[in-house]
């Protein structure tokens, strides 16, 4: 299936022809799964390759990595909010990088860079490069800038060699979240995924869908046995333990101490955004405001 063909079905399938008289949710769960299918067919002839020094090993350092492309100065609050909230929560070191100290940590194909540079790689899809790369490299956790540390990292996670959480097969989210990654340095997922978003940005100047990487790590592990039986060995957590306060109804609400204890429970850290109304200006004494303002 060509880029073309597959825009044009996308958008009759998954947009325009899902029936009207459904609730929110069923289209929703029809949408991820017309996505699901069409995407796969779209990488079907991309090989799997894992790289032949995929041994997994913990490092005896292990960093927490995250990302920022303007500089940790020049981060919105909210954000600067979340990495406070890691290192009060982490004993890892957290070390936050940029567009400038990327290239000492790392050394990232010249595809890449160059895509990136000239625009036809947005920031994103960049950056969801360089974190399967540092974990490659590293081991250790990836944490998006927006991920808010409400506990200390939870030990059935750390004792892992890799873990990422699930998607909701109700909802219209991917096969897996990105926005956290735990994993052991040269872990073979980490590796065979890293070598798949080579193989498809050396070949294509545009992603087909914001969540490539997912689809690209879908692919992986259902079309190599060895990856599968890997992936199969890790706990399979729902990421909507992760998602109760900003995407659970509650963001502006007023803040309740006991509430937020319960809806925080089950997962270490909360997925948020930067960019909403309430994100950047939270009404006082709101769940925004506790989370924005670090006071959680």
């Amino acid at each position: 299936m060509n880029y073309f063909s597959f825009i044009i079905r996308k958008a009759l399938f998954a947009h325009l022809l899902v029936p009207f008289w459904m609730n929110r949710k069923e289209r929703r769960a029809l949408r991820n799964r017309v996505m699901t299918e069409l995407c796969e067919a779209y990488v079907k002839d991309l090989p799997v390759v894992v790289p032949e020094n995929a041994v997994p090993e913990r490092s005896p350092k292990e960093y927490i990595f995250s990302i920022w492309l303007q500089g940790e100065q020049n981060a919105p609050r909210i954000v600067k909010s979340c990495w406070e909230s890691v290192r009060r929560n982490c004993n890892e070191e957290l070390v936050v990088l940029d567009s400038d100290s990327i290239g000492s940590w790392i050394n990232l194909p010249e595809v890449v860079c160059e895509k990136w540079k000239s625009g036809r790689m947005k920031s994103c899809h960049f950056t969801d490069i360089c974190r399967v790369e540092l974990l490659w490299k590293y081991g250790g956790y990836w944490m998006d800038a927006t991920d808010y540390m409400c506990h200390p990292m939870n030990e059935m996670i750390a004792r892992q060699p890799f873990f990422l959480y699930m998607g909701d097969k109700e909802e219209y989210s991917p096969f897996v979240q990105n926005c956290f990654i735990r994993a052991y340095a040269h872990h073979p997922i980490i590796g065979a995924w890293k070598e798949m978003l080579h193989l498809y940005w050396e070949h294509h100047s545009k992603a087909f869908d914001y969540f490539l990487p997912h689809r690209l790590l879908r692919h992986v592990v259902m079309n190599n046995s060895i990856i599968a039986g890997l992936f199969d060995q890790m706990p399979h957590v729902c990421h909507n333990c992760t998602h109760t306060i900003r995407w659970g109804g509650n963001w502006d609400k007023p803040f309740d101490a006991a509430l937020c204890s319960q809806l925080t429970a089950e997962g270490a850290f909360q997925k948020l955004e930067y960019k909403s109304a309430s994100a950047k200006n939270p009404s006082p004494g709101t769940f925004a405001d506790y989370f924005v303002n670090g006071k959680v």
